[in-house]
């Protein structure tokens, strides 16, 4: 909620980073920012923006750039099981000077090199949590180092 908050974390972060209202959808307010400069800048717009609408949330979240293809990974667990329902990957592009917009989600087959190595790495995240039961949506960025979990 303040720059100061922040401030440690972009000053050593390789560059670029992404700027991101923590209430929004999609590509909404995120940013791909290249210096300290712009994601300084783009941290008070957004905290001005959503404290003019009354946001009770209002919150940036800088974080790091993952370089790499974003998934989906989609699960339903009984009891501790985990099935895998869908696997995606996200259709992201630059469009009209934003650096990703999604454009669509293509579906992975599930014996696919990726899928076998980002299923069990999700189960992995899905037990961490503790989550037993229910529906899951999980995203993950596969880098050059595996799988990252992005939410």
């Amino acid at each position: 909620t303040k720059l100061s908050d922040v401030k440690e974390f972009l000053e050593k972060e390789s560059m670029p980073v992404v700027v991101k209202p923590v209430e929004s959808a999609g590509s909404d307010g995120v940013k791909l920012c290249h210096s300290l400069e712009e994601a300084t800048a783009h941290f008070e717009v957004l905290m001005t923006a959503q404290q003019k609408v009354g946001s009770q949330g209002a919150a940036v979240l800088c974080q790091e750039f993952l370089k790499g293809k974003e998934y989906v990974i989609d699960h339903v667990s009984v009891d501790g099981v985990h099935k895998t329902v869908m696997v995606w990957v996200y259709d992201k592009r630059a469009v009209n000077g934003a650096a990703f917009v999604y454009h669509g989600m293509v579906p992975v087959p599930s014996d696919s090199p990726e899928a076998k190595l980002l299923i069990p790495y999700i189960r992995g995240v899905l037990d961490a949590l503790q989550i037993k039961n229910g529906p899951t949506h999980g995203e993950a960025m596969m880098t050059e180092d595996g799988p990252c979990l992005v939410e």
